[in-house]
């Protein structure tokens, strides 16, 4: 009977190191590093935007920003709220204005997923290529 309580207790402790060991896997998934990015393994569309305008820097190089179709409006009713994720050079700020060069677009890379004050909110990650 002790034999069988050990068995038991052993399994469940092994169980639970698998479970630990999952979590851990999945959880490192997230092949960006930032949490609730996810990238892409293949690059979307681009988005029609010619300025993005950041409302909320995230990291010198991660930026909640409004995309817009119309440069300086506004009110834009195409604009959309994007995760703008630059290069290791990139040094964005609060209310900075990116005009988007002829011949490159805001094309989307993934999605970033963060808590708002009405719930988990999931926006598309871009960066201007």
């Amino acid at each position: 009977m002790l034999k069988n309580i050990l068995i038991f207790i052993s399994g469940m402790i092994t169980m639970f190191i698998i479970m630990v060991i999952f979590g851990i896997a999945v959880n490192s998934l997230n092949n960006s590093g930032v949490p609730g990015l996810t990238i892409f393994e293949n690059e979307g569309t681009c988005i029609s935007a010619k300025q993005l305008h950041t409302f909320q820097t995230l990291a010198p190089d991660l930026a909640l920003t409004h995309a817009k179709s119309i440069p300086n409006s506004i009110y834009d009713p195409n604009e959309i709220l994007v995760l703008l994720v630059g290069d290791e050079n990139s040094r964005f700020y609060d209310d900075l204005k990116i005009n988007i060069p002829k011949g490159k677009c805001v094309k989307q890379i993934g999605t970033y997923q963060y808590e708002s004050n009405v719930g988990v909110k999931t926006v598309p990650a871009v960066s201007i290529k």
